[in-house]
């Protein structure tokens, strides 16, 4: 189910890199940058760092350190891994409801992006969604994780 967030964020880097080649070959060829490129890069980089949060989680490619790894045991190893994707889970669940209240603001207000005039209160509800993905993703571990001295 993250396949479609993978396909986005593909298509956002392609974006991001073709918007770049013709936003350069404007400025110094024909002295006419692409107007609101940085605007839209800025937008497209957030939703790429958005969408590619609960796809690093389920890949367990996230930042974790390891020093314990070679003294623990693997009873230990496993609640260790309960542990620490239930805390990602509360921190990234914490983050969501705190962009949902913010795109909620942003939505009544009515604001928009400086150049673009986009809509950021869409933006706010995208991250706020792709970090309610991430937590079911790290719920799911956690619970994986607890299940596997289970069996």
């Amino acid at each position: 189910f993250l396949r479609p967030l993978a396909w986005l964020g593909a298509a956002l880097v392609f974006a991001m890199m073709a918007l770049t080649f013709v936003d350069v070959v404007g400025r110094y060829v024909f002295n006419a940058p692409v107007s609101g490129s940085a605007e839209a890069t800025e937008l497209m980089l957030a939703v790429i760092v958005f969408a590619g949060l609960p796809l690093a989680a389920a890949a367990r490619e996230h930042i974790r350190i390891d020093l314990l790894e070679q003294v623990l045991s693997d009873r230990a190893k496993r609640w260790q891994a309960v542990f620490g994707f239930s805390v990602a889970a509360a921190v990234t669940a914490f983050v969501a409801w705190r962009l949902a209240l913010r795109a909620a603001e942003l939505g009544r207000l009515g604001d928009l992006s400086s150049h673009l005039n986009f809509p950021v209160a869409w933006l706010a509800w995208f991250l706020a969604a792709a970090s309610v993905v991430a937590v079911l993703v790290f719920a799911g571990l956690a619970r994986r994780a607890a299940r596997a001295g289970a069996d």
